[in-house]
């Protein structure tokens, strides 16, 4: 069963109103999280600041809370998709609620420290009416659950983001949080069950970086984790190896960047729609071979 779609596209002549477009995908979202809360009840999720609860800005503060256990506590994790309307300046991060503090930042979003993430690109906010693309994808599918928003502003191809990815590692079973900035830089936390510790990466599989030939498409995808940045140091830190984190069914990687939302389809029939640059792709139909 291929995963749910819905299309929040724009027109040029509708505008482009990213507070109104976030907050159709955020009703969505709500009714999606209450159900997979439902089918999860060890592992819950939680907005802790929604695109109502902070003027000036958009986006969401969300937390999931993991069936394992380190020290006695449950693990936490945060991700931050926040854009500032002043300025059209976007801010992506993912780590540990450890990290986090409540507060007046990011128009109330608070301040998330450690793991991965960057504050570098723009939202082009324009004062004409721009195309838009947009999307949610999402499934319910047991142990295979994730949520997805992405969008396009398509007159640029550097103007585009997965905003928000909330997916079940398939691997472990657990929760893990991803996005990516306007650029298809991508911040993803997991959370390692066999060590126990937080898994960060900025990339999806580093094999997939190349847009040439042969075009492939890649499922189950992989997620590659990696270490915190290492600098140099005596003794030297010993090799670790980590467990894979791998994607829901319904989501896959796809080695080209479209320079908005992109279609493909293989040789079994199935359709697939790639999420930006970030070259995740989501399925629309199921193979008929």
């Amino acid at each position: 069963m291929a995963a749910t779609i819905t299309d929040l596209s724009r027109r040029g002549d509708q505008g482009f109103a990213l507070p109104g477009l976030i907050g159709e995908a955020h009703a969505l979202l709500m009714a999606w999280l209450t159900a997979a809360n439902g089918q999860n009840p060890t592992q819950l999720l939680s907005v802790l600041t929604g695109p109502t609860g902070s003027p000036g800005f958009c986006g969401w503060t969300i937390k999931a809370r993991l069936a394992a256990l380190s020290g006695g506590q449950p693990v936490e994790l945060i991700s931050q998709w926040v854009a500032n309307l002043t300025s059209g300046a976007v801010t992506t991060h993912a780590g540990l609620a450890a990290g986090f503090s409540p507060g007046s930042a990011l128009g109330g979003h608070g301040s998330l420290t450690g793991g991965v993430g960057t504050t570098s690109s723009l939202i082009t906010l324009g004062s004409q009416p721009l195309p838009l693309g947009a999307v949610v994808a999402s499934s319910l599918a047991a142990g295979q659950e994730f949520f997805s928003f992405a969008f396009s502003q398509h007159s640029f191809s550097n103007r585009q983001a997965v905003a928000m990815l909330i997916a079940k590692d398939v691997v472990s079973t657990q929760w893990h949080l991803s996005l990516t900035d306007m650029a298809g830089v991508i911040a993803t936390v997991a959370w390692n069950l066999a060590r126990p510790q937080v898994l960060l990466s900025t990339a999806f599989r580093a094999d997939f970086f190349s847009s040439s030939a042969p075009l492939m498409l890649v499922r189950p995808a992989q997620w590659l984790p990696i270490t915190p940045t290492i600098v140099y140091q005596l003794p030297l830190p010993p090799v670790q190896w980590w467990d894979p984190v791998a994607l829901p069914a319904d989501l896959a990687l796809y080695n080209r960047t479209f320079t908005s939302l992109g279609y493909i389809k293989p040789a079994d029939g199935s359709e697939w729609l790639q999420l930006g640059p970030s070259r995740l792709v989501v399925r629309l139909k199921d193979p008929t071979s």
